[in-house]
């Protein structure tokens, strides 16, 4: 992890990306002075189960998340759906959890810049489009609340500046690109009705088909 900081340490070294820069290099600095041991414990105490962080977007919410989880989860799907994406069989989550959402951004960010190379505007459009949506009305609106429950509880240092560079990134791209997400104001009360809820197939196959008309025509290899 500490030689895939240096790299991004590397390319914040400009002009306009010093707050990014400085988060990195406090993180680097945690990481090195961290034990390995206590940060797995700590892992498994704040993340996992009926811990008192979620790593899910569906468990922090107010007005928006009127509609339920499965509407939600749906959304999030359909996202995946547009771009030919699903979650691997060989380590089963949630669409909704922090490292799927943050990956699928990644890979709509790289796409841009392969759709800008290879001249294909109307690729990039349907991407940059993709990439505005799911960083409004996803990743960009609840990342905040992520943040502040992590610092409410007994966290480890290395964990609260990785929540740092996380919190730094994404509000630069919602500065980036122009989009105002509605934050979601905290962590919801544990439902224990909804532990076995389904997400049916055919309301995130509606949500791809609704939002992105042209994706399944035009995937961006």
């Amino acid at each position: 992890m500490l030689r895939e900081f240096a790299k991004l340490r590397t390319a914040c070294a400009r002009p306009g990306f010093s707050r990014i820069a400085q988060a990195i290099n406090s993180a680097c600095r945690a990481l090195r002075s961290a034990d390995e041991t206590m940060l797995r414990t700590d892992y498994f105490r704040l993340f996992l189960g009926n811990g008192p962080v979620s790593l899910h977007e569906t468990a922090y919410g107010d007005g928006r998340r009127i509609a339920g989880r499965t509407h939600e989860l749906a959304d999030i799907s359909g996202f995946y759906s547009a771009f030919g994406l699903c979650l691997s069989d060989a380590d089963p989550n949630l669409p909704d959890h922090l490292s799927s959402e943050l990956e699928f951004y990644s890979l709509l960010l790289v796409k841009q810049v392969y759709a800008d190379g290879g001249g294909r505007s109307v690729n990039r459009e349907i991407t940059r489009r993709a990439a505005k949506l799911f960083l409004e009305y996803h990743i960009g609106r609840w990342v905040e609340a992520f943040v502040q429950t992590l610092r409410e509880n007994e966290t480890p240092t290395a964990y609260r500046e990785l929540a740092r560079v996380l919190e730094v990134l994404i509000r630069a791209e919602i500065k980036r690109s122009h989009v105002r997400p509605f934050l979601a104001s905290g962590r919801l009360p544990h439902d224990v009705m909804q532990d076995d809820e389904l997400v049916c197939p055919m309301a995130a196959q509606a949500a791809t088909e609704n939002r992105f008309p042209l994706a399944r025509e035009r995937q961006i290899s």
